[in-house]
């Protein structure tokens, strides 16, 4: 077993936990707005660090279905944050992707909203479990970034204040169907997470990942989806492949040559072995 979580600046609005039974990590989205009404460096971080520390206990319930547990958890963090805000109006309610993953009966119960996910190496072949949706509407802003980098002559990353109304307009349709579906304070969200068991045999890997980690295949290209569970077990670490994308990163700091809206992400990941 192997964990990491690195900030993507000075702070990590990720939140990672790993036991025996259950491991699970949680990417809050930073806030488009400058309300703030916990003590956290922003309140994305206070939203997936609340809920992941409510997911440490009640993931123990084995009798209930993850599903169930987090509408619970929706309920009660929300709440809670209605409390910091005290009657104050709430225009970017905090929200955060999740992946939470259980051994259970001998097979492997998972839960997949948002963009974080899990790659699954069962019988020599690795499947990607995510929901590509926040993906695809983040692209129709990184395009225009580039767009707009290309006509004023300037680092797509610089561009990226020209598109935040757009991508606040984006973030204000999570949780409608024409828009994305993530953990916030609507519970009809879990019922479209990709969520159910899988067969389990020893030897079988998985890698959990916020969407910082995983530029490493799906932006970056430095290796598929299949070479990273193969340069694990040669014994490279996370550590070890985190550093290579830091420098990658570093390399594209004005995001020319890979658009992104970003330099860096918050970039957290879990792998076990079975």
């Amino acid at each position: 077993m192997d964990l990491i979580s690195f900030p993507g600046r000075e702070w990590n609005e990720d939140y990672l936990f790993s036991c025996e039974q259950f491991w699970f990590v949680l990417d809050g989205a930073t806030s488009l707005v400058p309300n703030k009404y916990s003590k956290e460096e922003t309140d994305a971080k206070w939203y997936s660090k609340t809920f992941g520390k409510y997911l440490e206990k009640a993931l123990l319930n084995f009798d209930k279905p993850i599903s169930e547990i987090v509408k619970d958890g929706i309920h009660k963090i929300i709440a809670e944050y209605k409390k910091l805000a005290g009657g104050r109006e709430i225009i970017d309610m905090p929200s955060s992707c999740i992946t939470a993953v259980r051994k259970k009966n001998g097979r492997l119960e998972y839960f997949v909203l948002g963009d974080s996910g899990f790659l699954f190496k069962h019988n020599g072949k690795v499947k990607d479990f995510i929901q590509k949706r926040i993906v695809e509407l983040d692209q129709i802003n990184i395009d225009d970034m580039a767009r707009i980098a290309k006509e004023k002559n300037i680092n797509v990353v610089d561009a990226r204040k020209y598109v935040q109304k757009d991508i606040l307009k984006k973030r204000l349709t999570k949780n409608t169907e024409q828009g994305y579906w993530i953990l916030c304070d609507d519970v009809k969200a879990c019922d479209h997470a990709y969520q159910g068991e899988l067969d389990l045999d020893n030897g079988d890997e998985i890698l959990i990942y916020t969407d910082g980690f995983s530029e490493i295949w799906n932006l970056f290209k430095m290796y598929s989806e299949e070479q990273i569970f193969e340069e694990i077990n040669r014994g490279q670490t996370l550590n070890d492949l985190y550093k290579k994308l830091y420098l990658v990163q570093e390399d594209d700091a004005g995001c020319n040559k890979f658009p992104r809206t970003k330099k860096r992400d918050d970039a957290t990941a879990i792998y076990v072995k079975f």
